[in-house]
């Protein structure tokens, strides 16, 4: 597990081979690290192999975590209509982390009408989470459906749901300063936002066009 939350998949996966060997039977918390690795250096059909053995060799039932895993791994690798069926056909039904990784995964390949279904479950499941909003926006704006990005920010504020502010950091000689959106609190904001306006201005001469 901590291989494959470090992204040090071939590790993981040879561990797993060592653990096999041993004679130690795998569990479902062990296929959750496997799939896991898989899935953070897109290895889709040692993905699938394991998750067919999983039931097949050592009669694991997939959990609600297994399946999210999978959909992760297949929507990353832009196989996005293949998690679609697998988050459709759950008969235990895709949790947060199984829509949401469907989500994102529009969003990473402008998958639009899977995403709205992606995004309708989850606000079935937490109609409050602004993540919905954020990611579907995103994906409306990189098809540049305005109409549909209005909606969504009438849909909050009529819901009552607000963005939670980002938050960035920056070092400068050895000292870390953190700020938030729309932050004034800072000793040198005002030098801060100009400078921050001048680069817009130069990106707007350049063509640039901000995300809304």
């Amino acid at each position: 597990m901590a291989h494959a939350s470090h992204g040090q998949s071939e590790e993981a996966l040879h561990l797993f081979q060592q653990l096999k060997g041993t004679g130690i039977l795998p569990d479902e918390i062990t296929y959750i690290g496997v799939l896991s690795a898989c899935s953070h250096s897109g290895l889709v059909s040692e993905g699938q192999r394991h998750f067919k053995e999983m039931k097949a060799v050592y009669g694991i039932g997939p959990r609600a975590e297994h399946y999210a895993c999978m959909i992760d791994l297949l929507g990353k690798a832009g196989l996005v209509e293949e998690a679609f069926e697998i988050a459709r056909s759950m008969t235990i039904g895709a949790d947060v982390a199984g829509w949401g990784a469907l989500l994102n995964a529009c969003r990473m390949h402008g998958k639009v009408e899977i995403g709205e279904c992606a995004a309708a479950k989850l606000a079935e499941l937490d109609s409050s989470d602004s993540g919905i909003y954020v990611l579907m926006s995103q994906i409306y704006a990189s098809k540049r459906k305005w109409d549909q990005v209005k909606m969504l920010r009438t849909v909050m504020r009529d819901r009552g749901v607000k963005k939670n502010p980002g938050c960035s950091s920056i070092e400068v000689d050895g000292k870390f300063h953190e700020f938030l959106a729309a932050d004034v609190s800072h000793v040198h904001s005002e030098d801060i936002y100009a400078a921050l306006k001048n680069i817009y201005i130069h990106l707007k001469t350049e063509g640039y066009i901000p995300p809304p």
